[in-house]
């Protein structure tokens, strides 16, 4: 398990946590995260991958999938994944998740995962035992290591939901993260099978068609490259996928629900303490762009 951070952020900032799940849960499992507020907190997600949360304490109000209003979810809840940004807020307290690789959604949940795409449901059987009754371990306990062992027990005892996609889904997850391929067709010719073959695959293990997956990744490779470099020209750092800024400042509002200069302009408190941390400890700022030491071959 990593050690939690060595940093702090400042007084009355949110704190952030990550945790590497045990070694043979990280082709299924990004991280472990708690995210702690000590007063009001408003802030977005990033596109990602699916997640589990569980809402420790605290009320939690998350954006719908639809970008109305702000719902209040079970304590016990699945994020489908995401291509857009959601809002999140609460008064304070603590919230734990579990960031789902495509492949751990594959094995771990099961399901055409479209039909979760950008929405969530309550927790119940998906993991073997209902939400509610993994959501009392948690609060049976009372520090991160605690719980981060029980997780790691039931999803290590969670039997694999058979799939004749694994092989491909980590194959696809690699292309994407190679950040070498823009196109379909080039997916498709440098994975060797036929473009509806990956537009089921994508649909069915990532959420989305191909082409927007491989726009998503575009942007989450731009952003995360931003982040650290305001200073600099935002035309000299865009993906070279983009064919100008005004490209990437059209896939940035379907992204984020507003433009790159409104997004930069707020305190981004969780955005900015969790890009940091996972950073730190995982190796990549968003979820979306991580990848395991040792996750390739999984699967194949």
């Amino acid at each position: 398990m990593t050690a939690p951070s060595a940093t702090s952020p400042r007084p009355g900032a949110p704190e952030i946590r990550f945790y590497l799940p045990a070694e043979g849960l990280r082709p299924l499992v990004t991280s472990y995260y708690f995210l702690e507020s000590f007063g009001p907190l408003a802030d977005f997600t990033h596109p990602e991958w699916a997640n589990i949360r569980f809402a420790l304490n605290g009320v939690w109000r998350f954006e719908d999938g639809e970008g109305g209003e702000a719902i209040q979810p079970p304590r016990s809840v699945l994020f489908g994944p995401t291509d857009r940004a959601r809002w999140f807020a609460t008064d304070g307290g603590l919230v734990l998740g579990v960031g789902l690789t495509p492949l751990g959604w594959l094995t771990l949940i099961g399901g055409d995962a479209s039909g979760l795409a950008n929405r969530t449901v309550p927790l119940d059987g998906q993991l073997g035992r209902s939400g509610s009754a993994i959501l009392s371990r948690l609060l049976e306990v009372r520090t991160d290591a605690e719980r981060v062992a029980i997780l790691d027990t039931i999803l290590g005892a969670r039997p694999a939901s058979p799939s004749a996609y694994c092989g491909l889904a980590v194959q696809v997850q690699h292309a994407l993260l190679s950040g070498t391929v823009d196109h379909v067709g080039d997916l498709a010719e440098q994975l060797g099978i036929e473009q509806r073959t990956l537009h089921r695959v994508c649909t069915t293990v990532f959420g989305f068609p191909p082409v927007r997956l491989l726009r998503r990744q575009r942007f989450l490779r731009t952003l995360a490259k931003v982040r650290d470099q305001l200073d600099q020209p935002l035309g000299e750092l865009i993906d070279p996928g983009y064919y100008d800024q005004a490209h990437f400042n059209r896939d940035f509002k379907a992204c984020m629900g507003m433009t790159p200069l409104a997004y930069f302009r707020l305190p981004r408190e969780a955005l900015r303490r969790a890009a940091e941390e996972r950073h730190r400890v995982l190796g990549a700022p968003v979820q979306g762009l991580h990848i395991h030491q040792g996750e390739a071959g999984q699967g194949d």
